[in-house]
């Protein structure tokens, strides 16, 4: 009788459980909620809810995302913005995004912003991208603002587009040395009106002094995936242009009065995500009453 060779057990974690570290840790989508306080905000404003949704990458959430628009319908709100990175040069990318922001657009206004990945899109593809996202009525905000309103008051959302020469990558255009200035950002975007409640959607939140300074209330990035491995207690490890222990790594963040929040992102088909789950974010937008 032939003897049957012992399985060795794989090292560690056994293989059911690997795998469910491996689904946990990069399909759930975690909802991370915020509530942001301003004195500049209008009192209209108080309780605008936003989802923000970052670094796609292309990823599909189920059939035409329908896990991730029930996630969103659990927010329940009030617009929904997307802070670059939503689409790359992966297969389908850019139609998944296209129709993903049909079925958005039916239930609330949707705002873009290209990140460094929808830049890098080539020409002709990018400009399709774009031309179509317009059609299905989304704002894409290319270093531009629009007003938002409500019982007669208004707040502006502003959109950056960060030249390629300012992302540290080797491969693209990247001057080294290169700082995005408060200046480079009155530059593109002008001078901001300090009367007004300015929300800014950039993709890069390195630059986080000069938007503050600028005038930003509140600005929303991505770009770092949560540092893609998160230590607790100490946060992400690595960003993309692979420095350590980036400062703007993933959540809320407080300067001088100026809030900023960075978004882990929801895409998962390039990188392992450990104890960094895919994030959908909510803020909500509250005054202070002082």
């Amino acid at each position: 009788m032939k003897k049957q060779r012992r399985r060795r057990k794989p090292f560690g974690l056994n293989a059911a459980r690997r795998r469910n570290v491996k689904r946990l840790g990069n399909k759930r989508i975690q909802i991370s909620r915020y509530t942001v306080f301003s004195n500049n905000l209008p009192q209209a404003f108080c309780g605008f809810c936003i989802a923000q949704l970052s670094d796609l990458h292309g990823t599909l959430y189920g059939r035409n995302h329908q896990f991730l628009i029930e996630k969103i319908r659990q927010i329940n709100p009030d617009c929904v913005v997307m802070t670059g990175d939503m689409a790359d040069h992966t297969p389908h990318s850019a139609l998944r995004l296209v129709r993903l922001c049909k079925s958005l657009k039916q239930h609330w206004p949707v705002y873009f912003v290209a990140g460094n990945h929808e830049q890098c899109l080539k020409k002709a593809l990018k400009t399709q991208l774009y031309h179509r996202l317009k059609k299905e009525g989304v704002a894409v905000l290319k270093n531009s603002f629009c007003r938002i309103s409500r019982q007669g008051q208004t707040i502006r959302m502003y959109g950056l587009v960060t030249p390629m020469v300012y992302y540290n990558d080797p491969l693209g255009e990247y001057r080294k040395g290169a700082y995005f200035s408060l200046e480079d950002t009155k530059r593109i975007l002008g001078e901001a009106d300090l009367g007004v409640y300015n929300i800014l959607l950039a993709h890069n939140p390195l630059y986080f002094p000069s938007y503050r300074d600028w005038g930003a209330d509140l600005t929303l990035s991505g770009h770092i995936h949560g540092g893609i491995i998160r230590i607790p207690g100490i946060g992400g490890l690595l960003s993309p242009d692979v420095s350590l222990f980036p400062r703007y790594d993933g959540g809320l963040f407080k300067e001088q009065g100026r809030h900023l929040i960075v978004s882990r992102g929801l895409g998962n088909h390039f990188l392992v995500r450990v104890f960094n789950p895919p994030e959908l974010v909510s803020v909500t937008l509250m005054r202070n009453f002082e």
